[in-house]
């Protein structure tokens, strides 16, 4: 009995070793310049402290089938042990690693830690491995393989020491008595680290302590991480996020969001013109000189900026495309535990842009020069009023390519061509074109700012796009057309920028339906355009909860609302607040009446979306 002890002891003890020593140190080295300030070796006893909890956790569940082979072995020796133990060593060993690994180096691209989310990606591999270069890819399995094999020998050393000290025939005598006894104390111990002692089980909070994120991230277990996202039940949303009373919440929220009003300003000279919406990847404040960026970059952008209507106020719903689409064409709040665009049933349900103007005469259409199968994107393309797709595959091989498809230069002239045909046929049109060339791993046939390839890909796409719209100005197309061009979400490449500044995105509207030049200083949310829109053409938009006019007499109360992984960040005149919903607590702006209207918000969304 006392080597089964000392063989659970010695397994679970290891499996905490290697997360202390080998897991949180890979990953805090990795990626400490993700953190908001310098990390400093200070804040590793906080780390440790706070997360050593996690690790126990993990390692009581992968402590839990070595404990029940032992124990029927000793009582029913009917298969190898040794083989048995191996079998389990390599499956975790492996498991864990492709975890551990994927954690680390995604961090840097998404500044959370690795949860469910991660397997939409997976549905699509090769979109998953079009951002980065096939060295990265080698060097990621190397990686995998090296602390997998690490995680192995420590497993396995265990287990073969158990197997030689410990054959079955020294414990017959207990004919399963003391085995018994030994696998219920063990079986409660392991489930009693798991579950907690507190009223509610452990969630991945409880290594939350930091007002820094990245303390926090890096104290977390990963595995615990993407076990707990796995079974919490995200499909329920009526249940998610019930901060207050149903009726208090609705007087919170109702004043926010508007669904009527008069437009105070006519941005327009005609209520019908041909709307062309560029989405264009990744499009941040931080390198549009006119919004007080960086003025290399997005050059012939800040100059077309001066000839249209700029909104220079205004913040992404989220941080990633498939959000980031939802918020632009349905005008709906991107949610901060899971994307709506991954639920085909509800998508019908949403109300859409396209959908509204096809009712008006308008033939719609969907561009992307890539793949649009990643992301369920088709899906709502579809689902959202959109006629006709037209993705990587109607372009011919020949088109210059990227990793992520067709060079966004080669789609802006196949487009121009487009409106010309459009226009000579007198068909009135609205076409959503989501680029995809400033995107990793930046591979642009563009060299002006060849020492950053972040912006020398947005340089490229303001060079195709500045050609695009100074070549449909000396076309008829131009008198009676709206180009909107804004971002799917910030950009956080190259230098992190803090995440209040990540979320301003640029909202540009220009072409001959524009009246005249004018800037638009409120503060807005990516939502409010759809809305915004509508009101300019005439048309309700009451169906869009989420998204108010910004120019209406009833736009009283101008704010932003940003959902990032599982937090929030909440705009106002006076300031910010970036919430954490797993701390519980702000993280930066602290402000109890903004924190309040956050919650309210993300309470309504999650009914909203329950209902859908």
């Amino acid at each position: 009995m006392a080597s089964l002890l000392f063989f659970v002891f010695s397994y679970f003890v290891l499996c905490v070793c290697f997360f202390e020593i080998v897991q949180k140190p890979f990953f805090y080295l990795y990626n400490r310049k993700a953190a908001r300030r310098p990390f400093r070796f200070g804040d590793l006893p906080g780390i440790y402290s706070h997360g050593f909890m996690t690790d126990l956790i993990v390692a009581s569940y992968l402590s839990a089938i070595p404990l029940l082979a032992v124990c029927v072995y000793a009582c029913i020796p009917c298969f190898g042990l040794y083989a048995a133990l191996a079998c389990y060593n390599v499956f975790v060993a492996l498991l864990v690693s492709l975890t551990v690994v994927a954690d680390t180096l995604l961090y840097r691209f998404w500044n959370f830690k690795i949860d469910a989310s991660v397997f939409v990606y997976l549905r699509s591999l090769k979109g998953s491995f079009a951002s980065v270069s096939a060295f990265y890819v080698v060097s990621s399995l190397v990686a995998v393989l090296a602390v997998g094999a690490l995680f192995f020998c420590g497993l396995q050393q265990v287990s073969s020491l158990y197997c030689n000290v410990s054959p079955f025939v020294a414990i017959g005598w207990a004919s399963g008595a003391g085995v018994s006894v030994v696998f219920i104390l063990c079986g409660l111990s392991l489930f009693v680290v798991i579950r907690g002692f507190g009223i509610r089980p452990n969630t991945p909070s409880i290594a939350y302590y930091s007002n820094v994120p990245f303390c926090n991230h890096c104290a977390v277990n990963p595995a615990y991480n993407l076990l707990y996202s796995m079974s919490s039940g995200k499909e329920d949303f009526g249940k998610q996020f019930r901060f207050f009373p149903q009726e208090y919440c609705e007087s919170v929220f109702k004043p926010l969001f508007p669904v009527a009003g008069v437009p105070q300003v006519r941005l327009l000279n005609t209520e019908r013109p041909n709307v062309l919406l560029i989405v264009w990847e990744s499009l941040s404040a931080r390198y549009a000189g006119v919004l007080g960026g960086r003025k290399d970059v997005l050059v012939r952008f800040d100059r077309l900026a001066e000839e249209g209507v700029l909104f220079t106020r205004c913040d992404a719903g989220s941080f990633r495309t498939d959000r980031g689409l939802v918020c632009l064409l349905s005008g709906y709040l991107g949610q901060p535990t899971t994307s709506v665009i991954r639920y085909a049933r509800k998508l019908p349900n949403l109300p859409a842009l396209p959908r509204v103007l096809k009712e008006h005469g308008y033939s719609t259409m969907a561009l992307h020069g890539g793949d649009l199968s990643i992301m369920h994107k088709a899906d709502y393309y579809l689902a959202s009023g959109h006629d006709r797709l037209v993705s990587q595959r109607d372009f011919p091989s020949s088109a210059p390519k990227g990793k992520w498809g067709v060079n966004d230069g080669y789609i802006f002239s196949w487009l121009f061509d487009d409106i010309q045909r459009k226009t000579e046929a007198g068909t009135r049109w609205f076409t959503t074109f989501q680029t995809l060339s400033s995107h990793e791993p930046f591979d642009v046939p563009y060299g002006k700012l060849p020492g950053d390839l972040p912006a020398n890909s947005f340089a490229y796409v303001d060079e195709c796009f500045g050609k695009f719209v100074d070549s449909l100005k000396r076309t008829p197309a131009w008198d009676n057309l709206l180009i909107i061009c804004t971002g799917d979400h910030g950009s956080n490449f190259g230098t992190p920028v803090p995440r209040d500044e990540y979320v301003h995105i640029p909202l540009l509207m220009l072409g001959g339906a524009v009246k005249r030049p004018m800037r638009i200083d409120k503060i807005m949310g990516q939502t409010d355009l759809a809305a915004t829109l509508l009101g300019q053409m005439g048309i309700g938009h009451e169906d869009f909860v989420f998204s108010r006019d910004v120019l209406a007499d009833t736009y009283t109360h101008p704010f932003s609302f940003h959902s990032y992984n599982n937090g929030f960040l909440l705009r106002d005149a006076a300031g910010f607040t970036d919430y954490d919903n797993v701390a519980g607590r702000a993280v930066e702006g602290t402000n109890e009446e903004r924190e309040k209207m956050g919650k309210a918000i993300l309470q309504t969304l999650y009914d909203d979306l329950n209902r859908r």
